[in-house]
């Protein structure tokens, strides 16, 4: 048994109203090559990102949705999360943006302008990934956000950026594979995307704001001190001396 290979199937569209749906309905269709396909979307009319939020996908950008059918240890499909979020930020600082940092669980930032994100819906056993990357795209002037174009000064093929994220997606999911397998054997085995997203992040040691959702109010934030992340991928707070462990929701940087 080897692990999946992405990239084998890639679809383009130059439009769609939304990426994640058409993905289930080629997963209904073609299922027997679903598994690590690929859609490239040109741009996407009505993208949502977490929480239903609006996303701009417009034209410039790279719009993904990526399917792959779950095989992994209940525990460890959080681990998900952090391989997509380190295969962007490894894949845009080859093309030399070099001060680009993953902040928990996988949204790409520069000085605190997103660049990337990843929303993640699990559906009849499988996990639809759909990923937003600001390349060559304008962005409104109000959004927090930022383009690999403005950082590098230069605007990048969106076919090589692709290419770099789908290596950097199959190298970190035979790593998680290959450790998923090895813990149904073997105890307290490092987990090496951990490892990985302590070099990329610069989320560890930093005073936070922690919410379910930044934008609801069915219940209240607190603040905290971000001390580590647990071998499941969930973050580790310190609040009020003692620590706390959640595996979703957002984080806001404080200091």
């Amino acid at each position: 048994m080897v692990p999946v290979v992405f990239g084998e199937e890639i679809w383009y569209f130059p439009s769609l109203e939304r990426g994640m749906e058409k993905a289930k309905e080629l997963i209904e269709l073609y299922p027997r090559t679903a598994n690590g396909r690929i859609l490239w979307i040109g741009e996407v009319l009505k993208a949502k990102g977490r929480f239903q939020r609006r996303w701009y996908a417009e034209k410039g950008g790279l719009w993904l949705v990526i399917t792959l059918y779950d095989e992994l240890i209940e525990t460890h499909r959080n681990l998900l999360a952090l391989l997509i979020g380190l295969s962007l930020v490894r894949a845009v600082r080859d093309l030399g943006a070099k001060e680009v940092y993953l902040k928990w669980i996988n949204d790409l930032h520069f000085r605190g302008r997103k660049l990337a994100g990843t929303l993640i819906e699990y559906w009849k056993g499988w996990f639809i990934i759909g990923v937003g990357l600001n390349v060559n795209n304008n962005l409104p002037k109000f959004l927090p956000a930022i383009s690999l174009k403005e950082i590098l000064e230069r605007e990048v093929s969106l076919s090589t950026v692709l290419s770099l994220i789908i290596n950097y997606i199959n190298y970190y999911y035979h790593l998680l594979w290959n450790y998923d397998l090895q813990s149904l054997y073997e105890e307290k085995l490092p987990n090496p995307l951990i490892l990985e997203f302590k070099k990329y992040s610069d989320t560890l040691g930093r005073c936070v704001f922690y919410h379910y959702n930044l934008d609801g109010e069915e219940s209240e934030g607190l603040f905290a001190k971000a001390v580590d992340l647990d071998s499941d991928g969930s973050l580790i707070l310190e609040y009020e001396e003692e620590l706390l462990k959640v595996s979703t929701g957002e984080i806001l940087y404080i200091y």
